[in-house]
């Protein structure tokens, strides 16, 4: 299937990666990538592995790290990335993200 990147999946990504590169290093940054580049191949093969997030029950939660969620949607022909979201941000936030 297709990955097409909301504009909110582009500036919430770019934004996580220029907090890591600037607080923690350049590999922790690397190994980010590699971990979302990862979740992505394998929702590519298999859409429905995640679960369907609880605050919009058309889209889908995908774990990246115990600080990061990719939130996602499965399209007829594409698999659609929304947004990247900080866990420990307030919860309630999100909602507006996912529309």
């Amino acid at each position: 299937m297709k990955v097409i990147w909301t504009h909110e999946a582009k500036k919430s990504f770019d934004g996580i990666l220029d907090y890591l590169l600037n607080v923690w290093s350049q590999k922790e940054a690397l190994a980010f990538v590699d971990l979302v580049e990862d979740t992505i191949a394998k929702i590519k093969e298999h859409p429905e592995l995640f679960k369907i997030s609880k605050y919009n029950h058309t889209s889908r939660e995908a774990f990246i790290t115990k600080h990061t969620t990719m939130f996602y949607r499965i399209l007829e022909e594409s698999i659609e990335i929304e947004y990247f979201w900080g866990n420990f941000q307030d919860p309630k936030k999100v909602e507006k993200f996912l529309k």
